[in-house]
């Protein structure tokens, strides 16, 4: 029912109201921090507080941010509590299990498909509308079948037996991270 309330655009710390930052290209910048692993975590969550509240962006507000270990957290719960959509499941994998958590997708490598997609059937151009992230990750999450978008998603998501199928997960399957692919290259160089 969250969808169905009005979209948060404001964030109350120690009872203070707080404007915050709902653009999509905005958590798609905080998600990748996330994912990246060459960067530390106290960098990800800096970034992610100031760029998510524009009222830390500056030094001297993140400064007095960080010198406050309760609204500091409180602002950290929130952010986060954002990214995942107002549910504490909202990014938890269902399934059994097996290969239920690997990556379909990547902002940084389908960007010209997830656009397409959008502009096809919602004539959302994301290159210039402005969209929260609450509304976007609803229409990500409910884009049709028929998209390219959705199924390339479908070839990297299959875990059968069929050839032709094996065959288009390889094709459209997302380059490993660099510290994964490094360690392959040196598994490769031994087997040589």
């Amino acid at each position: 029912m969250i969808m169905f309330n009005k979209l948060p655009y404001f964030i109350i710390l120690d009872g203070k109201k707080y404007k915050i930052n709902v653009d999509f290209r905005n958590m798609i910048s905080f998600e990748r921090k996330l994912q990246d692993r060459s960067i530390e975590d106290s960098e990800k969550i800096e970034y992610g507080l100031r760029y998510f509240y524009p009222a830390f962006f500056c030094e001297e507000n993140y400064y007095y941010l960080l010198t406050q270990p309760k609204l500091y957290k409180e602002a950290c719960n929130k952010l986060i509590w954002f990214y995942k959509c107002g549910r504490e499941d909202y990014h938890k994998v269902k399934g059994n299990g097996k290969g239920g958590n690997k990556q379909i997708y990547s902002y940084k490598y389908d960007d010209e498909y997830i656009w397409s997609a959008f502009h096809e059937v919602h004539k959302i151009d994301l290159s210039v509308d402005k969209l929260h992230w609450w509304k976007f990750k609803a229409i990500l999450k409910s884009l049709p079948d028929s998209t390219e978008f959705m199924k390339i998603q479908g070839y990297r998501a299959y875990d059968g037996k069929d050839e032709n199928m094996k065959s288009l997960k390889d094709y459209w399957g997302l380059p490993k991270p660099v510290t994964e692919q490094q360690r392959l290259d040196k598994l490769y160089e031994v087997l040589k």
